[in-house]
């Protein structure tokens, strides 16, 4: 009966040390998973030597989503001082300008955009914010 206990605290260490592990190696992998290329704008996905009416477009339906999920503000100035950039939307005012992984079938997937968040000694830092 002595060993029992002893027994149960080893694979509650075993348990927590494969959790740990797992949630360390979800937090390291790459934005863009299989053989996507990440990118935010076309002169990024140039770069990646794709062609340019397809990143036109991939940019084009990247930017929509964003100017329909993502908050908008009124002028650049405050959508500046809230996001690390910005593009101005078709039906007026300002979204933040997404970044995302483009994959082989042209598809903009996991789209992103960085906002600006104090914290507690008021410092400046940005936070990733995905739009699903």
């Amino acid at each position: 009966m002595g060993k029992t206990p002893l027994k149960y605290f080893i694979i509650f260490i075993v348990v927590a040390g494969a959790a740990g592990a797992l949630f360390y190696a979800r937090r390291t992998v790459p934005v863009c998973g299989e053989d996507g290329k990440y990118m935010a704008s076309v002169a990024d996905c140039q770069a990646w030597g794709l062609d340019s009416n397809l990143c036109k477009q991939a940019v084009e339906k990247a930017r929509a989503v964003a100017a329909r999920a993502a908050p908008k503000t009124e002028t650049l100035f405050q959508c500046e001082l809230r996001f690390t950039d910005c593009f101005e939307t078709p039906a007026g005012g300002f979204s933040p300008r997404p970044a995302f992984c483009l994959r082989a079938d042209g598809e903009p997937r996991e789209i992103r955009y960085l906002e600006y968040e104090a914290d507690r000694r008021n410092r400046k830092k940005t936070r990733e914010v995905r739009i699903d």
